[in-house]
């Protein structure tokens, strides 16, 4: 089996993690590691470019049947799925929040009048109204690029998301920051494993890793994302969670200066209904207006 893949040390465990969790003994597989357009902007630092480089260049070895399967961050990837390629697969299994990352010797109890480095826009956003003494200036580069630009001084602390901490089994100097306040960003902490969608064979091979309840949940963040008019890179966090009878979904939507927060809550098969509260409350409550301040 020929498995795409970025060729970061993440994408490369995250790949581990898949195989792992695959546990197809007779499975040969083949790694195909790519450095991407989005890898060659992120090492230049260049700071204005689509999430969607990191994820295309790895699509076209499925579309032009160079690979079988391509394994991805859900977060990096369009909230709008290709014509020819299916998400089949997902893999969660972490916490999905986001750390605070100090320098080594730094107090983890004093957290204000920081000077923070992050990449996202929601992130950037949320420090302004839950961190207001704090500073937020933009950082590039993969997590060990990160980590050295935090410890030798450029930034007091910078925000990682756990799920790429965890995998890689990085210890910091960090805490967990308080997810009411920090909703994650969509798709965030989940792997995607995509195939294109006549292929039955990988899907058949697949099979024992699709969780259609998961599934169906990331599918949820995906739509509200997809129907306020937001992508991966809008300043909107999202999530769904279940804790097996009962379904929830909370966003925030940030504008300029103002943002709203929004929460649905019912039975585990009301999925559809929340979905369309939800997206009706964002639009009355004037969150529509708030997401095309920041896009």
């Amino acid at each position: 089996m020929r498995i795409s893949t970025r060729s970061s040390k993440l994408a490369l465990r995250q790949v581990d993690i898949f195989l792992n969790n695959l546990n197809a003994e007779s499975l040969v597989p083949e790694i195909k590691k790519q450095i991407t357009s989005g890898d060659i902007k992120s090492q230049k630092g260049e700071n204005l470019f689509d999430k969607a480089h990191f994820v295309e260049d790895i699509e076209k070895s499925l579309i032009n049947n160079e690979a079988d399967i391509a394994i991805h961050s859900l977060k990096d990837m369009a909230v709008v799925d290709s014509e020819h390629l299916e998400i089949y697969a997902m893999i969660g299994g972490v916490n999905r929040g986001d750390r605070l990352i100090l320098k080594n010797n730094a107090e983890t109890n004093k957290i204000e009048n920081l000077h923070i480095g992050t990449s996202s826009l929601r992130r950037l956003n949320q420090c302004k109204h839950f961190m207001p003494s704090c500073k937020i200036s933009e950082i590039r580069g993969n997590v060990d690029t990160r980590i050295e630009k935090l410890n030798s001084g450029e930034f007091d602390a910078i925000i990682l998301a756990n799920a790429g901490l965890e995998r890689l089994e990085l210890s910091t100097n960090s805490i967990s920051l308080d997810m009411q306040k920090f909703l994650p960003a969509v798709g965030q902490g989940i792997i995607a494993i995509q195939c294109r969608k006549d292929d039955c064979a990988t899907k058949r091979v697949l099979d024992p890793l699709r969780d259609e309840a998961q599934i169906s949940m990331i599918n949820l963040e995906r739509a509200f994302i997809r129907r306020i008019g937001g992508n991966c890179h809008s300043a909107v966090s999202v999530m769904a969670s279940s804790n097996g009878k009962n379904l929830s979904i909370s966003s925030q939507i940030f504008g300029k200066n103002d943002y709203i927060a929004l929460t649905e809550t019912g039975l585990l098969n009301d999925g559809q209904l929340l979905l369309d509260n939800m997206v009706k409350q964002a639009e009355q409550l004037g969150g529509i207006e708030l997401l095309d301040e920041n896009n």
